[in-house]
């Protein structure tokens, strides 16, 4: 069998509009989008001027109000723009899992195998598109739901609050947020390689945050520290946490969670390469 050994660049690029031409990519960006537009109608014609608290009070739970631009960011883990941050990261989950895992589905692995042999490059160029376009899409969400909270501010809110170190702030957070996107995608994008699926990724990682953590948690709460939701907590937060036995700022956690995806990327790579494609195809 003939084999071409493909420029690292030019199999990037290729899995890149593969990545981009997946029906469930365009599904995702789809609802994101709709959400977006709703949150900004619904916010201008739901909002009471008279419930509105003031800007940077945060209200009970320190998450703010969507009608004062200062509360995006209220300085100390809250603020309006951390939702939406988790859901982005939700999405890359889910989009890295289906792109890695409709390449299973489809049955196209083993066929895109033999244009690239070096196995690790192509899985390689696979989760790094996957990394690469996350972050990217979610930044332009990002700005789609700042600009979609505009009307709301300019019409019955306040932009009272803002200056260069809420600006500074702002980035920072936005920031560590698109890094834990960019950590989603992978982790979703390895996962399904190993499981040679998308449902498995889904399973595992439910399972993990409903389950694995909260017991960890009840059980062994001194190693509360190194599971996935105080660091991810403590990143997109910028705070450091503080819990019982163990202290965790974002430099550490951020650090820590690098860790970890690393780990399953390399166990990803390592299986992909050991295993059996005729019996996938």
């Amino acid at each position: 069998m003939t084999t071409t050994r493909i420029p690292f660049r030019s199999l990037l690029a290729s899995e890149l509009r593969r990545c981009l031409s997946r029906r469930a990519v365009h599904v995702l960006i789809g609802i994101a989008l709709l959400g977006i537009v709703a949150m900004a109608v619904l916010a201008v014609v739901l909002t009471d001027p008279a419930q509105i608290s003031p800007p940077g009070d945060g209200g009970e739970y320190n998450e703010g109000h969507i009608a004062n631009l200062v509360d995006l960011w209220l300085g100390d883990g809250g603020g309006v723009i951390i939702q939406p941050i988790v859901l982005l990261a939700i999405g890359a989950l889910l989009g890295g899992a289906l792109v890695v895992g409709g390449e299973w589905k489809a049955g196209t692995v083993l066929t895109v195998a033999t244009w690239e042999v070096r196995r690790p490059r192509l899985l390689g160029a696979r989760l790094l598109a996957c990394g690469i376009l996350a972050p990217t899409i979610a930044i332009g969400l990002l700005g789609l739901f700042v600009a979609g909270t505009l009307p709301v501010v300019l019409t019955k809110g306040s932009t009272a609050g803002i200056d260069g170190a809420w600006l500074a702030g702002f980035a920072g957070t936005v920031g560590r947020g698109l890094l834990v996107v960019t950590f989603a995608a992978l982790l979703g994008g390895a996962i399904a390689s190993i499981a040679r699926g998308a449902t498995a990724a889904f399973v595992v990682l439910f399972a993990l945050n409903a389950v694995i953590e909260p017991a960890i948690r009840g059980w062994f709460p001194g190693v509360s520290g190194w599971l996935l939701g105080e660091n991810l907590a403590a990143l997109v937060g910028g705070e450091v946490l503080d819990g019982d036995g163990f202290r965790r700022g974002p430099g550490v956690a951020g650090v820590l969670l690098a860790v970890y995806v690393t780990a399953v990327l390399v166990a990803a790579t390592a299986i992909f390469d050991r295993r059996d494609l005729g019996s996938a195809a």
